[in-house]
């Protein structure tokens, strides 16, 4: 990606007042963080984000949510969380700046982390699980794990599709009610839900160096219902071959996050234990084994995270397990497990979405942004 010359003067005025922001507080400590402090992350965050800088605006996005929370002196701060973007977006900002300034076009792709994308005429694909993220008075995002139904190999890759929605303070509303509110390409994001074929046109898909697929859909995009999908088997094959491998080439830098590096699994063989509360990161955590592998199966202590509680305390007492499809990554040298489906038999039943009643009414004011 090339940067026009307003871009880029922009952009250097930008990281210099950013890295500053941070450097005054790291400095004064966190008492010195203010609603100004918030504005200069929040106006980087916007200028990154239009210029497609994925990896420095999700950082400002962390680091700004964690201020808040530190502001509003909410429960869930977690100073650990802060030191981390913090730290990550002074060394973005730091490194971005100087590749600036010194015309390095080598070195700011590397750091503007843009994977190359490829336009599709059309796609089908179904839905094998959603991992949901709510951050309270600040958006919602759900991530669809989507299988492209004409890849037939056993080794079938992945295609994730996001949906984020800003959050109001003041909304008490389901996060999965704003997957009821239609898209600009006449669908709502519910409907991606069901154990149906949609077919979608005019997208853009994303790679990045580890191979992850990403979809994008336009203004021109069109997602369409089709018939149920029933050959749900052919998605639950899965070896640790490919993960070995991403292990031994991976070289780590200061840059990247251990979720970035995640695997699609389906576990076959798999017993769960008892909820153990994890209080360094307000995380519950379910211990699950496999013939070969143990991991930790992590669920968020707050009540985004209840539905995926209650599903994992089901199947803990069942005397046999559906397979299992979640998204697994190495941290602090252990295995974490997020569980996102099980395989039954009319397809996957999603562990992380409440089935309760949306209040419309209440849904609807969250549309006066």
């Amino acid at each position: 990606m090339t940067l026009v010359a307003a871009d880029r003067q922009l952009l250097i005025r930008q990281l210099g007042e950013l890295s500053g922001a941070v450097e005054e507080m790291l400095l004064s400590g966190l008492t010195t963080a203010s609603d100004t402090t918030r504005k200069t992350f929040d106006v980087t965050f916007r200028e990154a984000s239009r210029l497609r800088l994925l990896r420095l605006a999700s950082t400002l996005r962390q680091a700004n949510e964690e201020i808040g929370r530190y502001i509003g002196k909410s429960t869930e701060f977690s100073a650990k969380r802060l030191a981390f973007f913090l730290n990550r977006a002074w060394l973005l900002a730091r490194g971005l700046l100087r590749a600036l300034q010194s015309n390095d076009d080598g070195e700011l792709a590397k750091l503007m982390w843009i994977p190359s994308t490829t336009p599709i005429e059309r796609i089908d694909v179904v839905t094998l699980g959603v991992s949901k993220r709510v951050a309270k008075g600040a958006f919602c995002a759900f991530e669809f794990r989507l299988r492209d139904v004409a890849d037939t190999s056993e080794e079938a890759r992945g295609l994730s599709w996001s949906y984020v929605f800003p959050l109001k303070a003041d909304i008490e509303v389901p996060a999965e009610a704003f997957l009821q509110l239609p898209q600009k390409q006449n669908f709502k994001a519910s409907e991606l839900l069901e154990p149906k074929v949609a077919s979608i046109t005019k997208a853009l898909i994303a790679q990045d160096e580890q191979g992850n697929r990403r979809l994008t859909l336009s203004d021109h995009s069109t997602v369409t219902r089709g018939e149920a999908f029933a050959d749900w088997s052919r998605f639950q094959h899965w070896t640790p071959t490919s993960v070995l491998n991403r292990i031994r080439t991976h070289e780590p830098t200061p840059f990247e996050l251990e979720v970035e590096l995640q695997d699609e699994i389906v576990l076959q063989e798999w017993t769960i234990g008892d909820a153990e509360p994890d209080q360094r990161d307000g995380q519950i955590v379910y211990p699950v084994q496999t013939p070969t592998l143990s991991m930790r199966a992590v669920v968020p202590a707050t009540a985004d995270g209840a539905t995926l509680r209650n599903q994992l305390d089901e199947l803990r007492n069942r005397p046999s397990r559906p397979p299992l499809f979640g998204l697994m990554h190495f941290e602090r040298a252990q295995l974490i497990l997020q569980p996102l489906s099980v395989f039954e038999e009319t397809g996957p039943k999603l562990l992380t979405i409440s089935d309760q009643a949306v209040d419309r009414a209440a849904l609807l004011k969250t549309m006066k942004f």
